[in-house]
């Protein structure tokens, strides 16, 4: 299963599969960045992408922020994500 669209509809889906039941969810996930567009994937998809994170690294950074009910990831938000690791 594929979730594709903004960062926040990213945000979005990865803190359903850590906070929820989780199902459906992709296997090996990995969260990635292909022409502008975010998508969270299985890592066994072909890319042609220019930015790829691990679930599992993408939830242990926005651990805390799962926990604000109303958070929901800005623009400086994502620019501060991708620089930290190294993108």
């Amino acid at each position: 299963m594929r979730t594709a669209g903004t960062f926040q509809d990213i945000y979005k889906a990865a803190k359903n599969y850590a906070t929820e039941s989780g199902e459906h969810r992709p296997m090996d996930p990995v969260v990635r960045r292909e022409d502008g567009r975010w998508m969270l994937e299985s890592s066994l998809e072909p890319t042609d992408g220019d930015f790829e994170i691990s679930l599992e690294e993408f939830d242990s950074y926005f651990w805390e922020s799962y926990q604000c009910a109303g958070y929901a990831p800005t623009d400086d938000d994502v620019e501060e994500f991708v620089e930290a690791f190294g993108a």
